[in-house]
């Protein structure tokens, strides 16, 4: 395959079409590029348009990324397997994540992460509204050997910052796009990362009558990220009632299968582990499963 294009991916696929993304779909990229591989990662993409990213990347044991990225979208990722500590190159924060745990980078937030395991991790990732600028192919390089990490000599000559203390919000359907904090809290420098264990989850039931589990872990202006629960059915199938949101959806299934109905075309995909649906936006669907256990999936939405 050629080289992906940030963007456009798959190639040549319209964007304004539902579609199964599998893995002979996927596009691969290293981060940092060409210039720097001895300290690079390996990410799979799934989908790139211009307002939303979806794809994952695996870092071995003792793996360190550098320069230090950031971004004109808000980034999360959700770890599947192994450990990643991510840090802040503006203030120094680590967050240390384990499987299920959910990481938010605001946009334009300076990051770099170290896997200080002996396993690999393996982390689904997501950003709207884009990955690198529109019509840009590369990565910033311009914090090169700025990180802020103790006994550094450049310590002294970075800009420090005033502690902040978070507020606990009740979860509930009023805190959507400002979950867990207000988003324009996360705006403000140096744009501290954050973390979501499963424990702290928004959990939202969906539809009334087939209803299924949402559990947000990050919702703000730019992008909607967490788990989907759709139990299985008994007396036939468990059926979703139709939906549809008014910005792009990609939903990345990790346990289970999963099928989608589209309710306009009558257009059914399945969807096994691994593979990704994606859902362009205001396109009305179902979800159903005709298994015998419950399916799990990541989902992406860059605007409910």
């Amino acid at each position: 395959m050629a080289r992906i294009v940030h963007g456009n991916h798959p190639f040549n696929v319209p964007k304004d079409k539902p579609m199964r993304i599998g893995h002979e779909q996927v596009g691969y990229f290293t981060y940092p590029d060409i210039e720097y591989l001895g300290s690079s990662d390996l990410n799979c993409m799934f989908i790139s348009t211009d307002k939303l990213t979806l794809g994952y990347y695996e870092f071995q044991g003792g793996g360190q990324f550098d320069p230090p990225d950031h971004h004109p979208g808000d980034e999360c990722y959700y770890i599947l397997e192994g450990q990643l500590t991510e840090t802040n190159y503006y203030s120094g924060q680590a967050c240390t994540l384990n499987p299920e745990d959910v990481l938010l980078i605001p946009h334009g937030a300076a990051h770099g992460g170290h896997n200080f395991s002996d396993h690999k991790m393996k982390a689904v990732f997501a950003l709207a509204p884009n990955m690198v600028k529109p019509g840009d192919q590369t990565f910033p390089t311009d914090l090169e050997g700025k990180a802020r990490v103790l006994n550094s000599e450049d310590e002294e000559k970075v800009e420090r910052y005033q502690a902040v203390e978070e507020k606990k919000y009740i979860a509930s359907i009023d805190r959507l796009g400002n979950w867990p904090i207000p988003d324009e809290a996360n705006r403000v420098m140096p744009k501290y990362l954050k973390v979501n264990h499963p424990s702290d989850r928004m959990d939202v039931v969906v539809g009334k009558d087939n209803p299924y589990l949402m559990r947000f872990a990050f919702s703000t202006k730019y992008i909607n990220f967490g788990e989907l629960i759709v139990p299985r059915g008994g007396h036939g199938c468990r059926i979703t009632e139709p939906e549809s949101h008014k910005g792009q959806t990609a939903i990345y299934v990790k346990s289970g299968v999963l099928c989608f109905i589209i309710t306009e075309t009558r257009e059914t995909f399945k969807i096994y582990p691994g593979e990704v649906m994606y859902i362009p936006e205001n396109c009305e669907y179902q979800m159903m499963n005709y298994e015998d256990s419950r399916a799990t999936a990541v989902f992406a939405i860059s605007e409910l």
